[in-house]
């Protein structure tokens, strides 16, 4: 078992390279061209080392492809050759082979994983820093903040206002402001009003520059301006448990976390579609590896991108709309096999009573 183990997967891994690099390259070059009429109509600069940046992340996004369609090539490889009709005829049932396929699923989605947080988003920022962020706001029970635009980490023309219980509330105008460490804020250039709880004006202080603890960071206020892909799941999990503290649950931003882990897991969940080929053991054709490959892909892309939508407009718990398509798969399979079973019984009892 072990060598067949070694056998398949160092197969999986071989299709697995040559199928991503090809893929990527291809998708790559395509958005290449489509990018270069802006460039000439608009005349904007073009940095090829931008398009290279995006390449892990464009993997990510078509990692579901290349994994059913690496796994495909090696079963289909397998059939022709009958090395699994050997297999079972040495006494092993489907189950141990396909766990060797489960295992290359696995792998995969570890590799896409590692890729969507911890590869990709570095690189996306190095992207994002050329884009000035424009227009940020923020409100909850306590907090109030509004800035022009985010220029290097810098909040342009901010207004605040926190609000104390029962003890009124403080309004700051600022040139800028910055977070420089955990909640700790430093203001330039503004004015402060202090009022109390019947909205009296108590205090009036104009500053050059101003230290103020408040439990809002750059991340919480920049989140919905700064391109989601340049954060981890560890990050954006952080971020989601500040909220928390502010009695904020924002859904949208709940559902992208839970897309950074469930994404990548899906390529080890679109594994169990090969198991109905393993049990038949018919030689299936190249035609039909890379039709099928592409359709069930597509198909499955669509449905998640389906629920998923659904999630982030509040409609379903953003587990299930991660979630939905392992859920689908699993239980087409049990269905398939139940239906399987249900006809073979059937079959039986027609063929007694011919008799």
């Amino acid at each position: 078992m072990r060598k067949k183990f070694i056998y398949i997967f160092f197969n999986f891994l071989n299709f697995f390279l040559i199928v991503s690099f090809l893929f990527v390259i291809l998708f790559l070059l395509i958005q290449i061209l489509e990018d270069l009429t802006d460039f000439f109509l608009h005349r904007k600069s073009f940095i090829l080392r931008n398009y290279f940046y995006t390449c892990p992340l464009l993997f990510v996004q078509i990692s579901p492809i290349i994994t059913i369609l690496s796994s495909m090539l090696v079963l289909s490889e397998m059939l022709k050759n009958n090395e699994i009709k050997v297999f079972f005829l040495s006494g092993n049932n489907p189950f141990k082979i396909f766990s060797v396929f489960l295992i290359c699923g696995l792998f995969s989605s570890i590799f896409t994983f590692t890729l969507k947080n911890f590869v990709s988003p570095p690189l996306i920022k190095k992207i994002s820093n050329y884009i000035i962020q424009e227009y940020i706001t923020f409100s909850s029970p306590k907090y109030f903040f509004y800035s022009d635009r985010l220029e290097n980490k810098y909040f342009i023309n901010v207004e605040f206002s926190e609000y104390f219980e029962n003890e009124g509330f403080i309004v700051i105008k600022a040139k800028r402001a910055r977070n420089y460490e955990d909640f700790n804020w430093i203001f330039e250039n503004g004015t402060l009003w202090k009022f109390d709880s019947e909205k009296n004006l108590i205090k009036k202080e104009k500053f050059t520059t101003k230290n103020i603890s408040i439990f809002l960071t750059y991340e919480i206020l920049s989140i919905s301006t700064i391109d989601i892909e340049t954060f981890s799941y560890f990050q954006l999990s952080k971020i989601l448990n500040k909220m928390k503290k502010l009695g904020i649950k924002p859904v949208s931003l709940i559902t992208l976390t839970y897309e950074k882990i469930f994404y990548p897991l899906l390529n080890f969940f679109l594994i169990f579609i090969i198991f109905p080929f393993l049990k038949k053991s018919h030689k299936i054709s190249n035609l039909y590896v890379f039709s099928f490959s592409f359709l069930f892909s597509f198909s499955c892309y669509f449905l998640y991108v389906f629920f998923f939508s659904l999630s982030k407009n509040g409609k379903i718990h953003p587990f299930f709309g991660n979630a939905g398509i392992p859920f689908v798969i699993i239980i087409y399979l049990i269905f398939q096999n139940i239906g399987l079973k249900k006809i073979k019984k059937s079959c039986n009892i027609f063929r007694k009573l011919k008799v």
